[in-house]
């Protein structure tokens, strides 16, 4: 008889933590389409975006996975932007694994995977978000401070980052 009600008790409890996660994964989704659809960005964007919105920022001042007309035609991608009282904060994300390395002046920088063994380069997000600052003062054609800030999810480890 012991058994049996430690098994249910074992049930319930299994129970109540799936449901719980259903109910918070719904409330979770329902707070991030409050700002963006559930297909558009990465999940390191949405995850961001709850992160902000559990934070206190209001979801009319966050704006995710904006297209910018550039002068040449083309459209550049900003991934996240927060309009604050203190400014203009202009996200961009990055989900990488491995090691990151590279220098605020250089054009590429490097992810090194599987132990030094495959090695990638990438645009620099630190130039990269301050082109989208620009364009986006371009665009707004008022003196408001602008903040940059870089944000990567995932395994990585920033190991050589350096003359930013």
């Amino acid at each position: 008889m012991e058994i049996l009600i430690i098994i249910i008790i074992v049930v319930s409890f299994v129970i109540y933590k799936i449901w719980r996660n259903v109910v918070v994964t719904k409330r979770n989704k329902e707070s991030i389409q409050s700002v963006t659809s559930l297909s558009r960005g990465t999940a390191s964007e949405r995850h961001l975006i709850l992160t902000l919105l559990k934070s206190g920022i209001h979801p009319q001042a966050i704006f995710h996975d904006l297209y910018i007309a550039r002068n040449d035609g083309k459209f550049s991608q900003v991934d996240l932007v927060v309009a604050t009282r203190v400014g203009i904060i202009v996200f961009e994300v990055k989900d990488f694994g491995g090691w990151i390395y590279g220098k605020g002046n250089q054009t590429k920088w490097t992810q090194v995977l599987a132990y030094g063994n495959v090695k990638y380069r990438f645009y620099n997000p630190i130039i990269q978000n301050n082109t989208h600052i620009k364009q986006l003062r371009q665009k707004l054609k008022e003196n408001v401070p602008f903040y940059s800030v870089i944000v990567f999810y995932g395994d990585s480890e920033l190991r050589d980052i350096s003359f930013i």
